[in-house]
């Protein structure tokens, strides 16, 4: 395989790719944030780059003529996404061109509500195993289980719970905290009383940004609120252009969905350092997002979601185990997805609507949720109707010039006063 260097100015970063790699591959593998607000196929015009030596690169196609002027072209412009690396080169990157970090509003109005979370902690005292009393550890565990909790319940017990439960039980003296999900399932025995430490994390996987709220599940409280750009971004800003890349090929598809994974990670991470918790004691996860980001964190293919009759692949909640998803919170912990709608119309929708209430009033009422992707609602408690659009391309310049996203330069506030 014949690999080449490609040094980036003025990053002082240099980089070895395959002989016909683009560019724009190249500056990923270097760790350089390039504009591309098309995802790298030619449709944005926003990742230009000036090469050293023309000679060491591919020819100018008609793409990068249509989005660059005689005098770009005269001074060694190209498009990163259509030039390819035949020799070794040096590019230069012009500081329009460099991805801006990304301003966000990640705060919201908090709604009183009635705590009844799924996930509950019971501290219990055992009695020892003896000759006379020498039930199974897990019917013994069961019994107790059941007189704190005052009815008979079959229980289920995680696998990996069960198979550390009898050193558990054992090194805590037989005093432990049973952390359940739901009426029946036991996913934590942890050693003595941990019973006040018991958290959820609840994530909005945006287009272009996910947020993560870190909630005290004993009085309800957010405790910490974060958010960060979606690292997805860099295979292109709005959901097409990641369900195009998703469907070239399985490794695609696992590059998002591990993208996003690391993303959520990173947040959980943040957050539970600033407020000093143990990211073990975080039992559930509730995840909301638009169609395409449910899939792709999920792993599932979007194709057929930009292919007449646009269908997802599911629509209803799903519960996972943390561990099969890489999540890092309690391992045995339950990952919820929430159900999408239809169309591109996700959870996230679903969240608006629960959180401002329009769905328990008589009146009409319009409600906009505009970012990357935009959902509409209008309606009243007897029936919703729903729509999405694509405000991202409409804004942040995928098919426009002048687009850009809420990044440094951008508009950001108008005020008109009474001299205008």
């Amino acid at each position: 395989m014949h690999y080449l260097n490609v040094s980036f100015e003025p990053e002082g970063k240099r980089v070895k790719v395959k002989y016909g790699s683009t560019i724009f591959n190249a500056a990923m593998e270097a760790g350089i944030r390039i504009r591309s607000e098309c995802g790298g196929i030619g449709f944005c015009g926003k990742c230009k780059v000036v090469v050293k030596d023309v000679n060491a690169v591919s020819g100018l196609n008609d793409i990068e003529r249509r989005f660059l002027s005689e005098f770009e072209i005269h001074e060694g412009y190209r498009l990163a996404c259509q030039t390819e690396v035949l020799n070794d080169v040096t590019v230069f990157i012009p500081h329009e061109s460099f991805i801006g970090f990304l301003k966000m509003e990640i705060s919201g109005i908090e709604r009183s509500i009635n705590l009844n979370p799924l996930i509950k902690k019971f501290y219990l005292r055992l009695f020892k195993p003896s000759l006379i009393d020498a039930k199974p550890d897990f019917e013994r565990l069961q019994e107790s289980l059941i007189n704190v909790i005052g009815r008979r319940v079959i229980f289920d017990i995680d696998y990996e719970v069960l198979k550390v439960l009898p050193e558990v039980l054992r090194s805590a003296d037989w005093n432990v905290t049973t952390t359940l999900w739901g009426d029946n399932r036991i996913i934590s025995v942890e050693a003595g009383d941990t019973s006040r430490e018991i958290y959820g994390f609840a994530v909005d996987i945006g287009t272009s940004k996910i947020v993560g709220h870190l909630v005290n599940l004993v009085n309800g409280e957010t405790i910490a609120i974060g958010g960060i750009e979606n690292p997805q971004m860099i295979y292109g800003e709005d959901v097409l252009s990641r369900v195009s890349y998703a469907s070239i090929n399985i490794e695609n598809l696992k590059d998002l969905q591990k993208l996003v994974i690391d993303g959520i990670n990173r947040v959980l991470f943040e957050l539970c350092d600033k407020v000093n918790v143990n990211p073990n004691r975080i039992y559930e996860v509730v995840i909301v997002g638009n169609t395409v980001m449910h899939h792709l964190f999920l792993g599932v293919t979007p194709k057929y979601l930009a292919l007449s009759p646009y269908t997802p692949v599911f629509k209803r909640s799903i519960n996972l185990v943390a561990k099969d998803l890489n999540l890092n919170i309690n391992p045995t912990g339950v990952i919820t997805v929430l159900p999408i709608i239809a169309g591109f119309v996700g959870s996230d929708a679903i969240a608006d609507v629960l959180a401002t209430g329009i769905h328990k009033l008589d009146e009409n009422s319009l409600l906009i949720d505009i970012g990357t992707n935009t959902e509409i609602f209008i309606g009243n408690r007897s029936d919703l109707i729903c729509c999405s659009c694509a405000s991202g391309p409409a804004f942040e310049g995928m098919h426009i010039k002048y687009g850009m996203r809420a990044v440094e330069g951008a508009i950001e506030k108008v005020t008109i006063d009474s001299n205008l």
